[in-house]
């Protein structure tokens, strides 16, 4: 079995995250909603439904070696990831298990809830006692709970043991000083968008993370040869991927982890499993590494527009010479 060093979250205590993260997403959380936008209390017509599919693919993960677990209330896969726990077998403390918090989700009461009764309902979805870590999931807010209010529910459930560590997800460098100015406990992560087609998700966010010890998990990070083929890097990316004897996919999550990111992908393929493991197994050279990075700055791609991320497009053309 391949073996990941894992990187430590920052303000925790020493909270360790595997590098290679499998997400229950995109791809999944689609399958089960029929392709539809769901929000509000119409979400709690799917929390319930387990796809037998995503739990299988998700026991195939772990049994390839695959131990840190990607959910979110919005996709409404926590039930499901729960159930692929329980049936592969394999001991919670060795998992590691990512969360996210809604703030446009409602309890089955149809009422507006913060991320306290989020992450309780999570755990009795998953069947699991803890949570590894826990996020804001976008700069969505509710009319009852003000970002302010909802980071105080998270710090209080890393106070009572029911979550290990805190951060946030999609989220910009002014949202981010809001929370850091009435915080605790820090933001310790930031889940975003990260390829070299989009090096920055917002205007100087990775610099901001960077002087302010958060670690960057990067979902999509195949994204210029799943959602963008025929850019600028596909002749790059087959290149290197004869030099090392590996895939361009490989290629693109070696360069991620080479930033000291860490990177959330999904597949039910098994080949492609292994493939993503094997990463940890070679290295980039360093002018491989800026070679992605240069090309890669020469083509702007977002393939999630999330709002209000996609005000920075402009801004981030202009930065790297495009407009």
């Amino acid at each position: 079995m391949t073996i990941q060093t894992p990187l430590t979250i920052p303000n925790t205590n020493n909270v360790q995250i595997p590098i290679i993260g499998f997400g229950s997403g995109t791809k999944w959380q689609w399958k089960k909603k029929q392709g539809a936008r769901v929000y509000g209390q119409e979400l709690n017509k799917f929390k319930d439904i387990v796809d037998e599919d995503l739990v299988e693919a998700t026991i195939t993960a772990l049994k390839h070696g695959i131990v840190h677990l990607d959910t979110a209330e919005i996709y409404t896969t926590r039930k499901d990831i729960g159930e692929a726990i329980k049936r592969s077998g394999i001991a919670r403390e060795t998992l590691f298990v990512t969360d996210k918090y809604f703030a446009k989700a409602t309890g089955a009461d149809g009422k507006l809830r913060g991320p306290y009764e989020s992450a309780k309902e999570a755990l009795e979805l998953t069947g699991l006692k803890y949570l590894d870590l826990f996020l804001l999931h976008g700069e969505d807010q509710n009319e009852n709970y003000t970002v302010e209010k909802s980071w105080k529910e998270l710090e209080r459930l890393v106070d009572e043991g029911l979550v290990r560590a805190i951060g946030v997800s999609n989220h910009t460098v002014k949202r981010l000083q809001k929370i850091n100015e009435i915080a605790k406990i820090k933001p310790s992560v930031n889940q975003i968008e990260f390829h070299p087609y989009l090096q920055n998700q917002s205007t100087g966010i990775i610099e901001y993370a960077k002087k302010n010890g958060i670690l960057i998990e990067a979902y999509g990070p195949l994204t210029p040869i799943v959602r963008a083929k025929g850019g600028p890097l596909d002749p790059v990316l087959d290149s290197l991927a004869e030099k090392y004897g590996k895939t361009p996919g490989q290629i693109l999550l070696k360069w991620v982890h080479q930033q000291g990111f860490v990177t959330v992908t999904t597949t039910s393929s098994e080949k492609r499993l292994d493939e993503v493991l094997d990463v940890v197994n070679f290295e980039l050279d360093d002018e491989d590494v800026e070679k992605i990075t240069k090309v890669g700055n020469s083509h702007f791609f977002r393939a999630f527009a999330i709002p209000p991320l996609p005000d920075y497009d402009e801004e981030l053309k202009k930065e790297r010479g495009l407009i």
